[in-house]
């Protein structure tokens, strides 16, 4: 596709994250997508990030993703995003606090065929579970939305090493 297709599509994915639709993941992505970094407790396949999106919005129910930034050269697009949101659910293991943040991250997306074939974020976790008042660690495996299907092992552990670009 075109560059400017390619960061329609993009838009469009943020939508998924605002709307909770899902079925904007299976028409803009691949089956054999890659996250090169999945979300914690969840995996680089389409169904880690309807895992994600479900998280995010369980979490913050009123959450609005925007792109701050936006370019496309040739198949790949890179973009600056904000969140921003109240938690008033179950965040990586951590209750809710109904602290509204501002959240930012960068992401790139390649493309093939018209569809979203690798992705790969830079975002600060650790600063957003900071700012809504928790201890910055990861316990996704006591979230029930991040946890089903994978056996009970929805632990950052259990993340490959190197997966995590969210230090």
């Amino acid at each position: 596709m075109p560059p400017e297709e390619n960061k329609k599509a993009v838009q469009r994915m943020l939508d998924a994250f605002n709307t909770g639709d899902l079925t904007i993941v299976d028409e803009l992505m691949a089956p054999a997508h890659n996250d090169l970094t999945p979300f914690p407790g969840t995996s680089g396949a389409p169904d880690g990030l309807k895992r994600q999106i479900r998280h995010l919005r369980q979490a913050f129910p009123d959450v609005k993703f925007t792109i701050e930034d936006i370019t496309a050269e040739g198949e790949t697009v890179a973009f600056r995003w904000k969140m921003v949101g109240t938690q008033r659910g179950s965040l990586l293991g951590h209750g809710p606090t109904n602290k509204t943040v501002e959240h930012h991250g960068n992401d790139f997306v390649k493309f093939a065929g018209g569809k979203m074939v690798e992705h790969r974020s830079s975002d600060n976790l650790r600063e957003l579970l900071h700012a809504l008042g928790h201890e910055p660690k990861f316990q996704p495996g006591r979230d029930p939305d991040l946890n089903a299907g994978t056996g009970g092992k929805g632990r950052m552990e259990d993340v490959p090493q190197g997966s995590i670009v969210r230090p």
